[in-house]
């Protein structure tokens, strides 16, 4: 299969931002479309221009050109282009916008990796012309858009099936604990410290390391979100540091953990062993027979300690809880055997998201092993 330079195949229409004057808020004009606006396929529209200086059109491939975005792709619409953004328009007699637009996607990690070092990450027009393209026939080129266009739908739709378990233990927390805040239910209410067993807090210390031939993994605030410790993305370390709180008290499956900084306030239950947790982490061991690590996780995720959160961030730069409001914060205490149930009712949802985030990391390599076998010909 031969393979042609992209200029050679299509027009590019470099953006350029019209004067802040002429841009508005309110729908006047033509839609303009920014770096910033870029989504999952298509760009969200916020603001609009009465004097458009680039246009680009339905059937173009939109790149973003500049920032920490570059490289960045969506299919455009009818509208005004800023400097941030270039429109790729084919010359639909020899090449389909659905395989340019499967081709510029592919690219996207080759044109970044080219702008880092220059001002700003900028992509050039001389660097969106020289690309490469494979160009087999245009029916050839409609069925390979076909195939990959099935693929990404199988991760969008493994995408949106785990967006809305995420928010099915709320609605079970909802239908099973109504609003704490109303405390309709006359539930009893205890200070935090008075339901656990344990609390500490996980700053920095120095302590002698800590050899053993099993690895740790180490926990920071950015693996903890809506519930859940997210294991997938931490670190190993052969040999760690360990706090001295650590030598009094081991992470182990059921704790609950508390980001103080950077998120502030996210919440999630450890599941497993062999974790260190990093600095601006709060861990609370609940008293099983009065307090359970699901139904607590799912009450520092509710309006009712969001609260409380609220009243008691502080930090001037940086948002962040203090010592005595992690240990202070009070809690609902309905019956435990109804806690249970809860948590019965949370860990089987938790068994559905790990087979479905397995399906959907399956369905992206199978899209990323499409798209490289049909840009060499072999799809």
């Amino acid at each position: 299969m031969i393979s042609v330079p992209l200029g050679e195949l299509t027009t590019l229409v470099m953006g350029q931002a019209p004067a802040g004057k002429d841009c508005n808020k309110e729908g006047q004009g033509t839609p303009f479309v920014k770096a910033g606006e870029f989504s999952e396929r298509f760009p969200i529209i916020r603001e609009w221009t009465t004097s458009p200086k680039k246009h680009a059109k339905k059937g173009d491939v939109l790149v973003c050109v500049v920032g920490a975005t570059a490289g960045k792709v969506n299919d455009a619409i009818d509208c005004a282009i800023g400097r941030s953004v270039a429109a790729v328009r084919p010359n639909t007699d020899v090449l389909d916008h659905g395989y340019i637009y499967r081709f510029m996607q592919l690219q996207t990690a080759s044109l970044r990796s080219e702008a880092q070092g220059m001002a700003q990450g900028v992509i050039t027009r001389e660097m969106i012309n020289r690309l490469e393209i494979p160009l087999p026939p245009l029916e050839e080129q409609k069925r390979i858009a076909g195939i990959l266009d099935q693929a990404a739908e199988l991760c969008r739709l493994r995408t949106r099936a785990l967006e809305k378990l995420n928010t099915l233990g709320q609605a079970i927390f909802h239908e099973m604990f109504g609003d704490l805040r109303d405390n309709s239910e006359e539930w009893k209410t205890k200070p935090i410290d008075e339901v656990c067993e344990a609390m500490v807090d996980c700053v920095n210390r120095t302590a002698p390391v800590v050899d053993g031939p099993t690895p740790w993994r180490m926990i920071r605030t950015t693996n903890v979100r809506h519930g859940v410790v997210n294991l997938d993305t931490v670190r190993y370390v052969e040999e760690v540091t360990f706090e001295r709180w650590n030598r009094r008290l081991t992470p182990r499956p059921g704790d609950v953990l508390l980001t103080r900084e950077a998120p502030v306030g996210e919440v999630g239950v450890l599941r497993e062993n062999g974790v260190f947790l990093g600095q601006r982490l709060f861990l609370y061991r609940p008293n099983p027979d009065i307090m359970s690590p699901e139904f607590l996780s799912y009450q520092m995720m509710s309006p009712y300690f969001s609260l409380q959160f609220s009243q008691s961030g502080s930090g001037s730069t940086v948002k962040h809880l203090p010592l005595p409001a992690c240990q202070s914060f009070e809690v609902r205490v309905p019956p435990i055997a109804r806690q249970k149930a809860f948590d019965a009712a949370v860990n089987a949802l938790t068994v559905e998201e790990s087979r479905l985030r397995r399906s959907l990391e399956c369905a992206k390599k199978l899209f990323a092993s499409l798209q490289h076998c049909a840009f060499r010909g072999e799809l």
